[in-house]
């Protein structure tokens, strides 16, 4: 699967909106409100996304809620979603509360940072994720998949049905902790670590405070939040003892690799380098590296879920996924790296998940000064939520959006369907497209590759429903599926 690849100056330009817009957001139509709070109490906690989805199906492409007091465009019109995210970070920033959150949890790395912070963590970091780095990890990538098959190998002996977005957080846990400090904790076989429980607890804290109408928590700690401090101080002592054996290796003279080995030694070779003022402080490298841990498990574990979501439901597209993993798959149960670059049906299925499926079904910014988008006057400070899954599901440009249908990302969908690639925004776009996409879709065509060839996968109850949750990224809720082996099928 190929992933296009950005750098940091990429698709930056200044504000091209029209200079006399005809509309201000008090124009706007949007779903009643209450005084003070706004629309926040109609959101769920776990399901705001498909509130805001609902809203947009009720009132447009263009609409206006509040959080609280700030007033806030929710837009869905891809081409205006692109526009909102080229625009980054010069006319647009994250939303201050996701960086403020993140600022408390001493976290403000590539996802949080913003203006000159982000500018100079991107140029450093991003050529870590280049693609001669990430297959240079694909070994371990490798290996762990092998445990995993090892794992639904066994589930399937016994006929047991399996919760796979546990299973899969602890492969992503264990192939980010592998590739990005080159620590192996195997959290397959030794089952969830206190690493893991305490990210959890990261997860669900920094998604409740983001959303919280105030910051309570500075004034009244609840038992959850008392919790979530804890895990971060645990993580934070946890990653900066790695900075620091990583440091003291990498300084350890004959003994020196001669090459930095994992992402955190490359980030540390960075923050090394010559110019004091390209330098990533300590406090950066923890950052990233927590952001890595977190990205890396929640992401990729659900994306990848929902791929077996989609297969355990779709025998079609199994079948279909299945002769192509037997006919490139030669001779081994586990793709290598060129064999996973020729899983081209596997990349459809992937690219048609993340399409109906994002992890990050949309974005929360902020107006860095008075701006127009489409024809709408936004003002400084106002938020502007990005629709970016709901780009992807619009019929002008995904014919028959609501289906799953792999066939339309290699050319074998009718004519007559629409098919947008630009407009399927799983990663964002823009500048800030995400830097892990590569990595991302490397797991997915290993993963996906091996199951192919190992199982055949059914929904343990068909009649079940699995519904979306959004915890820090959205992710399925109920999903359990069956593994046979294809040798006794």
């Amino acid at each position: 699967m190929k992933a296009t690849s950005l750098t940091v100056d990429d698709s930056i330009r200044r504000d091209a909106a029209p200079a006399r817009p005809r509309r201000t957001l008090a124009d706007l139509p949007g779903p009643r409100g209450l005084p003070v709070v706004g629309h926040l109490l109609a959101l769920h906690p776990d399901r705001w996304h498909l509130d805001f989805e609902r809203w947009w199906r009720a009132h447009g492409d263009l609409f206006a809620v509040r959080l609280g007091r700030k007033p806030i465009l929710v837009v869905a019109d891809g081409e205006l979603v692109r526009d909102v995210l080229q625009r980054r970070p010069a006319v647009f920033r994250r939303m201050r509360t996701i960086e403020d959150v993140s600022r408390e949890a001493d976290m403000v790395g590539l996802f949080s940072a913003d203006g000159d912070a982000w500018r100079k963590q991107r140029q450093l970091i991003s050529p870590t994720f280049h693609a001669r780095h990430v297959e240079g990890f694909f070994p371990s990538i490798s290996a762990i998949t092998g445990r995993l098959r090892a794992l639904w190998a066994q589930a399937a002996d016994e006929r047991a049905a399996r919760d796979v977005l546990g299973d899969l957080m602890r492969y992503s846990v264990d192939v980010t902790s592998s590739v990005a400090f080159g620590r192996d904790l195997d959290t397959l076989a030794r089952g969830p670590d206190a690493l893991q429980e305490h990210l959890q607890r990261v997860f669900l804290g920094l998604n409740r405070r983001m959303l919280a109408p105030l910051p309570y928590w500075r004034y009244l700690g609840l038992p959850a939040d008392r919790a979530y401090d804890r895990a971060i101080a645990s993580v934070k002592r946890f990653i900066l003892d790695l900075v620091t054996a990583a440091r003291r290796e990498i300084e350890g003279g004959a003994d020196r690799p001669a090459r930095p080995r994992t992402l955190l030694e490359l980030m540390i070779a960075a923050r090394d380098g010559e110019d004091p003022k390209a330098r990533l402080s300590d406090a950066e490298v923890y950052a990233n590296v927590l952001t890595m841990l977190l990205a890396g498990e929640d992401t990729t574990a659900n994306t990848l879920a929902w791929i077996l979501y989609y297969l355990g439901s779709r025998p079609d597209v199994q079948a279909r996924a299945r002769e192509e993993a037997d006919r490139v798959v030669v001779g081994a149960l586990i793709p290598t790296l060129e064999q996973s670059k020729r899983l081209e049906y596997t990349g459809a299925v992937a690219h048609e998940a993340l399409r109906l499926r994002s992890a990050a079904p949309l974005l929360y910014l902020e107006a860095n000064h008075d701006t127009v988008v489409g024809d709408v006057a936004v003002p400084a400070g106002a938020g502007v939520v990005a629709l970016t899954r709901a780009a992807g599901r619009k019929p002008e440009y995904f014919g028959d959006p609501e289906s799953f249908r792999p066939e339309r990302w290699l050319g074998g969908a009718p004519a007559t369907l629409p098919h947008e690639p630009r407009m399927a925004l799983a990663f964002g776009g823009g500048p800030r497209i995400c830097p892990g996409r590569s990595m991302a879709l490397l797991e997915c065509a290993v993963t996906v590759g091996m199951v192919l060839r190992s199982f055949t996968v059914e929904l343990a109850d068909p009649a079940a429903p699995v519904r979306e949750r959004m915890a820090f990224a959205m992710q399925p809720e109920g999903l359990r599926i069956r593994f046979t082996n294809r040798a006794s099928a």
